[in-house]
């Protein structure tokens, strides 16, 4: 899938992986949030809280494996003002990246 994975610590200390995804680039994950096996609503109210918690700029990584979550991620971002980076397919889960505008 293109993907690259780097873990780093910031001189903040916060730990951040870095990654690099077709047609983005390197990006700097700080959060990683894992809605595997959650079902609707929980994802997006996962990912509401921990969007509540960084920084303006960050970018989060979203795992999930419900179908009608994963569909509704471009909306949420808009609807939080957030930038829908992009959705990855993996095996039997996707990867979402969203920056927090």
């Amino acid at each position: 899938m293109n993907l690259i994975f780097e873990r780093r610590r910031s001189a903040g200390g916060r730990v951040v992986r870095e990654i690099e995804i077709a047609d983005l680039g390197k990006i700097a994950l700080v959060r990683s949030v894992d809605c595997i096996g959650a079902m609707c609503p929980r994802p997006q109210l996962l990912t509401m809280k921990v969007l509540g918690e960084v920084r303006p700029g960050d970018v989060i990584e979203v795992m999930s494996d419900n179908p009608s979550a994963v569909e509704g991620f471009p909306a949420l971002a808009q609807a939080l003002n957030c930038e829908y980076l992009k959705t990855v397919r993996e095996t039997d889960y996707w990867r979402m990246y969203l920056r927090k505008s």
